[in-house]
């Protein structure tokens, strides 16, 4: 950059954290973080903090605890209160843009049309195959509110000025891919790559020399994040390994059924479930292990599965969602996504080929090094907010902006409009806003 940027940034979850296990909260952190260590100036608000270290002196946090019940009004209040602060912070800063970072609930940056600043939405991840996290409806009214959500994105996507996706998974999350392709960028999630690195083993990506064979599990405890393809794929191995283990770390509502399953298949021995893991517990465990498996259903993203990567691991993953962009096939072994015989295979091959997972061990790391390291995601992130500034697109809505967007969204309802009819709808209404 020319020089140091004054950014407003709303951060939507519902914690920001250097060292909770939250998601959301540490990817926006280090957006952050690196962002102002290469000098830009930037106003964060957040409905909760937790921090361990502080952030650089050129990072203000506007903490807005929300008090309102229900997750719809909850979004709603944040949505004000963010509005109101930007309005008040201009009274004595000059922003350059604003960026509203991950996760990009729908409808959020709504609150801050009209402002006249550029917008940069994202990073975006994929959408699970069938929301878990969506409103809860059935029948017409699920319709409804798809068709609502859907107005909204569109809106949102519409005004923005530069949409951030982390891998092409992510285009399920655009209503309307035509209407915002120009203005879509990729740009994966960063990564410590000193605190995940490979440790002292020479033998980059086997292991160490004196672990017997292990297949590592580290996420949520979850259906959806393939457990019990793993676990119904472990027997097989054992077969031909009877010395391997499996390690589960992690905890989720899953963990009593997939402990029962283990006892039910009878090598409980072989397993070691760890409960809930401390951020920096992770990299011994990546460490320690011969391969890290990751067998969810078409996952968002796979934070783990990077982290894994730039440790020099070897990866077993299912197929499918963003994984899938993620790893090549000189770095994983892919299977179909719940097929308990293709990942048993995997798993085998991999074990019988030491090599294979130490080439596949330095090219994870080389590939994490190029890439997504923190430096060069931040000097992406950078050249992103470049060519959004040049652009001058002037497409800014006015300050009437939310009530002509109840207007849209009622019609979109309505009417029953897909992506397509909404961002036909805003266009018509223009005149209006």
């Amino acid at each position: 950059m020319r020089k140091p940027l004054t950014i407003f940034v709303p951060h939507c979850s519902a914690l920001l954290t250097d060292h909770r296990p939250y998601g959301d909260g540490l990817i926006a952190h280090g957006f952050i973080a690196h962002l102002a260590r290469r000098g830009h100036r930037l106003h964060v608000a957040a409905q909760k903090v937790a921090l361990r270290e502080p952030l650089p002196s050129n990072v203000t946090i506007y903490e807005i605890p929300c008090g309102s019940s229900g997750r719809i009004a909850k979004r709603a209040e944040y949505m004000l209160r963010v509005r109101r602060l930007l309005k008040t912070l201009r009274k004595n800063t000059r922003f350059d843009l604003i960026h509203q970072m991950n996760p990009v609930f729908t409808g959020i940056s709504l609150a801050l049309a009209g402002s006249g600043l550029p917008l940069v939405l994202g990073t975006y991840v994929a959408r699970w195959p069938e929301d878990p996290d969506s409103l809860s409806a059935a029948g017409w009214s699920k319709r409804a509110v798809q068709a609502g959500r859907n107005a909204l994105s569109a809106i949102q996507q519409w005004q923005a000025d530069a949409l951030l996706l982390t891998t092409p998974a992510a285009w399920n999350r655009m209503p309307n891919p035509g209407a915002v392709r120009g203005r879509t960028h990729f740009l994966p999630h960063g990564i410590d790559t000193d605190l995940f690195s490979p440790g002292d083993d020479s033998r980059l990506g086997v292991g160490s020399a004196d672990e017997l064979p292990s297949v590592l599990f580290f996420a949520n405890v979850l259906k959806r994040k393939g457990i019990f393809t793993l676990i119904e794929a472990f027997p097989a191995v054992l077969s031909e390994f009877p010395t391997a283990r499996l390690v589960v770390a992690g905890d989720g509502p899953a963990l009593t059924a997939v402990t029962r399953r283990v006892d039910e298949l009878g090598y409980r021995d072989r397993v070691d479930f760890l409960g809930r893991q401390e951020r920096s517990d992770a990299p011994a465990l990546y460490r320690k292990c011969s391969i890290y498996c990751f067998p969810s259903f078409a996952e968002p993203y796979g934070t783990t599965l990077v982290e894994a990567m730039s440790c020099g691991k070897p990866v077993a993953a299912a197929d499918s969602g963003g994984p899938a962009h993620l790893v090549s096939e000189k770095g994983g072994a892919f299977f179909r996504a719940g097929d308990v015989q293709a990942l048993s295979r995997v798993l085998c091959d991999l074990l019988r080929n030491p090599e294979r997972r130490a080439a596949m061990g330095r090219h994870n790391r080389q590939v994490v090094e190029a890439t997504m390291s923190w430096n060069q995601v931040a000097e992406r992130l950078e050249h992103i907010y470049e060519i959004t500034l040049s652009r001058n697109r002037g497409s800014a809505l006015p300050e009437n902006t939310p009530a002509a967007v109840a207007e849209v969204v009622g019609q979109a309802i309505r009417t029953g409009n897909n992506a397509s009819g909404c961002h036909k709808v805003v266009r018509a209404a223009g005149s209006k806003w």
